[in-house]
């Protein structure tokens, strides 16, 4: 896996994956850099939305192992040229144009991990399809389940995924073993917790672009989110140790951070985490993380 690219496609990602244990780091960093990749041609691509949900099914399908060896070669083909020519950040071009570096990775791992991550990607890659294709038609969603239902796909899904890489990989040393429920519910509220904060901090730019996520007031979704970024932090501090701590309560604190900056901003101007934020954020996960939780 590589890292430096990692790092380069989210700074705030890498910030807390290089502290997970080494049996986690790989499964996550992996999924991590798969849902980045299938969100690059989702979101931003500039290419027409058509030709966009024909090559994120390809993608979906190569990642389930579905495409025969020349399909997955004119998928690489397709990435390298027209998609990652589309992206307007150069770190995503380079990611398409590895594509077939993660696709191999995928391949390497065991068996129960690579069946976790294929799991994830399917349902991740559902909801950027529906994202897609319903705002070709739509431009608002029109209830609160449509919101519910496409965070959970694009990040709470994610939540469940993290539990269960944790006690495949590490087994109780990742937490009770009998708290798998709870823990994956918390999980995914957190995964959806931390996509809520996306949205709401990006409502002015994606109105423009004729849609909106959110069906009711800002402030009943604030205070969801806040709720749900909350049951993150206990999720973190249940975990078996302090990199798992540290790794799953960071952007949980970030995220509630970036909260207060929504409430509190003018006008249509950009929400963004100073980088004194971001290391007082890092000290107090470090100081959070000393102590676990009891069941």
């Amino acid at each position: 896996m590589d890292f430096a690219l990692l790092k380069a496609v989210s700074r705030s990602f890498y910030l807390s994956m290089v502290w997970l244990p080494p049996t986690m780091r790989r499964g996550i960093a992996l999924g991590y850099m798969l849902a980045r990749a299938t969100d690059s041609v989702a979101d931003t691509s500039t290419a027409e939305a058509a030709r966009r949900v024909d090559v994120l099914r390809q993608m979906g399908r190569a990642i389930a192992g579905e495409l025969s060896t020349d399909e997955v070669q004119s998928l690489l083909c397709l990435l390298r040229g027209e998609m990652a020519d589309a992206q307007s950040k150069d770190s995503e071009a380079i990611l398409l144009r590895r594509f077939d570096e993660c696709l191999e990775q995928l391949g390497q791992v065991s068996p129960q991990e690579r069946g976790l991550l294929r799991r994830v990607l399917s349902i991740i890659v559902e909801g950027q399809l529906w994202d897609l294709t319903y705002f070709a038609e739509h431009c608002q969603v029109e209830s609160e389940e449509d919101t519910r239902r496409y965070t959970y796909m694009v990040a709470g899904c994610v939540g469940e995924f993290w539990t269960d890489l944790g006690l495949a990989t590490m087994g109780a040393a990742f937490c009770e073993t009998s708290r798998r429920g709870v823990m994956a519910k918390a999980g995914c509220r957190y995964g959806q917790g931390l996509q809520l904060v996306n949205i709401l901090r990006d409502c002015e730019e994606d109105a423009a672009r004729g849609r909106s996520y959110l069906c009711g007031a800002p402030e009943l979704w604030m205070s969801r989110a806040e709720r749900y970024l909350n049951d993150g932090l206990d999720y973190a501090r249940r975990l078996g140790c302090f990199r798992l701590r540290f790794t799953a309560m960071l952007p949980a604190l970030l995220g509630l951070k970036t909260l207060r900056l929504i409430a509190q901003r003018a006008g249509n101007e950009r929400v963004k985490i100073t980088r004194g934020a971001v290391y007082a954020s890092l000290l107090n996960a470090a100081w959070l993380s000393a102590w676990r939780r009891a069941s």
